[in-house]
């Protein structure tokens, strides 16, 4: 159960390569009015005591509530995950990248009623590539998602695809060299 060091969490998610609008975020610095209240540090419980999941050192972002926001690196890459500190060890890995993770987070956000210009006011604020991706995602897949269960695979699925994409930027390019159907 290894947090990182309060003074050495900003060093360390530099070595991560986590984003400079990620950066501001974690430090502090609400860079848009939709992240405020929940995706704003600087982090309380992780280091006042509460529980964190086993596994690498933990470097945490935000906390909201009882939920801490929180990346390590595994084995196999990054990892940003989301866990209660009232059990720790039940923690869900959102993303593998940053931008995986921005999406589970701009879901939040969505669900949370804010127009679409703000949503991508607040996309462009922290970089994140995918919100149209996500919105025609979500406006196709609206009908199925008719169970908290349903919700959550869509939304893995979509975040995976994202994590894959963001991993190899010529995924990218080579999607968009094909012919549309």
């Amino acid at each position: 159960m290894a947090v990182v060091a309060q003074d050495q969490r900003m060093a360390a998610l530099r070595e991560l390569g986590v984003s400079e609008a990620m950066q501001r975020l974690v430090s502090g610095e609400c860079l848009h009015e939709a992240f405020r209240g929940c995706c704003v540090g600087p982090p309380f419980y992780a280091y006042r005591g509460a529980a964190v999941p086993e596994g690498p050192a933990l470097v945490p972002l935000w906390d909201r509530d009882s939920r801490v926001a929180a990346v390590w690196r595994q084995h196999d890459g990054l990892a940003f995950i989301e866990f209660s500190i009232e059990d720790p060890g039940a923690f869900e890995v959102l993303a593998r990248t940053e931008q995986g993770f921005w999406a589970s987070r701009f879901d939040f956000l969505y669900e949370c009623d804010l127009a679409i210009e703000t949503l991508q006011q607040a996309a462009d604020s922290v970089g994140f590539r995918f919100l149209d991706r996500y919105l025609a995602s979500r406006e196709a897949a609206e009908d199925g998602l008719t169970s908290f269960a349903a919700h959550r695979s869509w939304l893995h699925a979509l975040v995976a695809e994202i994590d894959r994409e963001a991993a190899d930027p010529g995924l990218s390019a080579r999607a968009a060299r094909r012919p549309s159907p």
